[in-house]
This record gives C-alpha cells, structure tokens and sequence, in this order.
C-alpha cells in the first residue's frame, strides 16, 4: 500500500525564536524529496517533528494511504547529519544495527535481525571485517556507514538523510547514491536535507523551507 505523510500547518518556536510557521509539505513513497533552503531556515527542525525527536507547537502530521483513510505512521530510517555515536563506546557496530530493531533491556539478538543487520552494513559499505569491531575504534566515515545501515535496516518504507554529502567520503557518497537508487526501484520515499537537489541523484520534488515552505519546480 502506498503512504504519503503530510504535514499541516506545522509551527514551532525554539528559544523563543519562531523556526517553522504553517508549513504543509508532504512526502510520498517513490519520490525522491529534497528539503532545500538557507542555513537555519528550519530544515533539519521539519526532519525532527517528522522523526518524533521534537514536537510542533502547533499542526499535526498525517498519514494516509491509497484512498485518502488515515494510516499507521510508518517507520522512517534516519541518517543523521553527523554521529551521534560516542568515541568510547564499546559496542560493535553489528550489535548497534541488530539493537535498532529490537531495543529492550536484556536484548538477546535473533538470527532473523542478526542477519537482516549483516545485510545492511553490507549494503552500507562497510568492510565485513569491521562489523564486530567496537564503534569507538572506527574512523568518522565508518562510523557513519553503520548509521546508515542501522538507517537501512528492517527496510523502512521512508529513508531520511540529513545533508548526507557533509559527513562522507566520495566513496561512501557513491554508495549512498547507489542506496537512493535502489529504495526508490522499491517503492520507498527518500527525504534529503540538502543544499544541492542533484546530490543524491537529483530529486522529484522539491521543497524550499525557509521559516514557511514552497515547493519548488523540478529542473
């Protein structure tokens, strides 16, 4: 079934800053979505609402499916702009994909999620020899390998990459492009927080977010 998640009439103050007002955009799975616009135009706080990381103060967001009836928000894989992941952190990265998708005290991994995160990090490009190697021992590009594939594992029907040509290499930015690709051949929705709509292979629609949004001609 196909999805589009809508926002409507989203705002938010942050520090008593208004940062988003009565923004509408929505996002469809196949397409390939660019967020454009200047730095601190509200970008990046648009993809937090949207991940459940921040609430608006005001609108709502939507979900609906083929015949217009509200559906069951769908899960969203999230690349963020830089790692999150702590320097000393003693996890493998292989620990780190499985644990995204069954998070619980006392986790015990399953063969099913242990191989879906293999499946991953291959996909993401890391090197099968740095899979069980702790977080904390990776280089900056690796590490953000692993949060693409732990973005990429259980195959979320939305992919989110915030800036994604910031924090990885030509290399890895091949890979991600290769990525993009693929999740739109299978009918998933790629949201790309960007300067540059062509980044990630160009884009299929185009929304410029600058406090409001506007959507954008293609090309």
């Amino acid at each position: 079934m196909s999805v589009e998640i809508r926002t409507e009439g989203i705002g938010v103050a942050l520090g008593g800053v208004e940062v988003l007002s009565d923004v509408g955009v929505f996002f469809r799975r196949g397409e390939r979505t660019a967020l454009v616009g200047p730095n601190g135009g509200g970008k990046t706080t648009l993809v937090r609402i949207l991940l459940g990381l921040l609430p608006a103060d005001r609108g709502r967001i939507r979900c609906v499916g083929d015949d217009g009836r509200e559906v069951r928000p769908p899960r969203l894989g999230y690349l963020p702009q830089r790692s999150s992941l702590a320097p000393e952190a003693p996890v493998s990265g292989l620990d780190l994909v499985v644990l995204s998708m069954t998070p619980g005290p006392g986790f015990s991994g399953t063969a099913s999620a242990c191989e879906e995160a293999r499946c991953a990090l291959a996909r993401a490009g890391l090197d099968p020899a740095l899979w069980t190697r702790p977080v904390g021992r990776l280089s900056g590009g690796q590490r953000q390998r692993v949060l693409l594939a732990r973005a990429l594992a259980g195959s979320p029907p939305f992919l989110v990459l915030d800036e994604p040509d910031t924090a990885l290499d030509a290399e890895g930015l091949k890979t991600l492009r290769r990525i993009v690709a693929e999740e739109i051949g299978r009918g998933h929705g790629v949201i790309t927080v960007t300067h540059d709509s062509d980044a990630m292979g160009g884009a299929d629609r185009i929304w410029r977010i600058d406090r409001t949004a506007a959507e954008v001609p293609v090309g």
